[in-house]
């Protein structure tokens, strides 16, 4: 238990609303009037979601388990882009009822698409606080993916190029065909 002390309150956010919206996420978010039949989160485009929120509560295991990763973005940067990616994926599932415009009437958005609506949104704030905590922010984002983005395009130009041929020597002077003067008035050569 000593080892979630050690996480930043930010990451302890993430952490829980994370693991309390995998729970959430397998209730019934959406009813059929009338009968019952519903669907979880895990239906349609909720897959993704639920994809992402695994590999965000796996992500925060590691940083737990104090496993260094060599990515190239800190460690709060990546939660960052897998909450968003997480909101993202969540609001569309909340948004999009079952059955499309056809059954639209008939189904009903339950509780539990609320509480995980929430929920992911918490999971960001959360990651946002996480980065404060590590004095990061947007412009550290964007720096960090430019440099990312343009040592990558610098080393796919430069292996991509083939090697430059080498110089050719200086040509020296040939040297004249006899070595006597020749007079102007006289003929030279043969």
């Amino acid at each position: 238990m000593d080892k979630l002390s050690e996480l930043s309150h930010g990451a302890k956010v993430v952490l829980g609303s994370a693991i309390v919206l995998l729970i959430v996420s397998f209730f019934n978010w959406f009813e059929v009037k009338h009968t019952s039949y519903g669907e979880s989160m895990w239906h349609g485009i909720g897959f993704l979601a639920g994809i992402v929120l695994i590999v965000l509560i796996v992500w925060q295991a590691i940083r737990l388990a104090n496993i260094n990763l060599e990515i190239g973005l800190t460690s709060s940067m990546i939660t960052a882009a897998l909450s968003i990616l997480l909101l993202l994926f969540v609001f569309i599932r909340f948004i999009a009822k079952p059955g499309g415009g056809f059954a639209d009437s008939l189904v009903d958005r339950t509780f539990w698409a609320w509480i995980g609506l929430v929920l992911a949104v918490v999971v960001c704030v959360g990651a946002w606080m996480n980065m404060r905590a590590a004095g990061e922010g947007l412009e550290e984002v964007k720096a960090k993916l430019s440099s990312m983005t343009q040592s990558s395009g610098t080393q796919s130009s430069a292996s991509s190029a083939p090697p430059a041929a080498p110089a050719p020597p200086a040509e020296t002077p040939a040297p004249p065909a006899d070595d006597a003067p020749s007079s102007p008035g006289e003929p030279s050569g043969t």
